[in-house]
């Protein structure tokens, strides 16, 4: 757990160090946004997943963008995401009462190209960056304290790189405020399951934790 905490104490660091050099460049957007996310099996929609075990979430993030020219951007990304878990799935109201969720932070860097160079700007781009994972289960057993006792408590911790290929809008406001919109497709490679056999415990069984992400951001520029 220390060396996470330094990790991410070293990542806010560098995402602080380089806004504020940004800050001094001209076509500098800093903003955030909000999205809904979607997660996903991938293209292997037959074998059990993120999507099985996670329902929709929602999301935060704190983005910056600078144009070195009108048709191409460079950015960075900070942003919390939460998934609640899938009721179906974690079904156990008749064993007991369970509580999950799947948790994200990322520090990403994008680029983008652009279209046009009109007041709406449709783009391609793709970010690659850090994932922090916090996967959470706390099951407590209606039969506690007999041979059907199957309480488990954990906490799963793990960062992972990925990447994710983005289509949007960029919308010219007013002056240098923009909206975007886009759909991003988020890419996890694949997790290795952890096993405890004296706990009979198995962490992230479902491997990779894709997932679509709908996005709507604001940002503003110096006059």
């Amino acid at each position: 757990m220390r060396f996470l905490h330094r990790v991410s104490l070293f990542l806010l660091l560098f995402v602080a160090l380089g806004c504020t050099n940004l800050l001094s460049q001209n076509g500098l957007l800093l903003g955030g946004g909000i999205s809904a996310l979607v997660p996903s099996n991938g293209f292997e929609n037959d074998n059990f997943g993120f999507n099985d075990v996670a329902n929709i979430g929602g999301g935060i993030n704190f983005s910056s963008l600078w144009f070195f020219n009108p048709r191409l951007s460079l950015g960075s990304g900070l942003g919390y995401t939460y998934f609640p878990k899938d009721e179906d799935t974690w079904n156990q109201s008749r064993r007991g009462d369970i509580k999950v969720n799947y948790q994200m932070m990322n520090l990403t860097a994008q680029g983008n190209f652009y279209f046009n160079e009109e007041k709406i700007r449709p783009y391609l781009g793709v970010a690659f960056g850090l994932y922090y994972l916090r996967n959470m289960v706390d099951f407590d057993s209606n039969y506690t304290g007999t041979n059907n006792d199957a309480s488990v408590s954990y906490v799963s911790n793990t960062f992972q790189a990925g990447f994710g290929p983005e289509v949007g809008l960029l919308i010219k406001i007013i002056g240098e405020q923009f909206a975007t919109l886009s759909v991003r497709y988020t890419v996890i490679p694949n997790i290795e399951a952890e096993y405890f056999p004296e706990d009979d415990v198995t962490i992230n069984p479902h491997g990779k934790q894709n997932h679509w992400g709908l996005q709507a951001k604001l940002y503003f520029g110096k006059k």
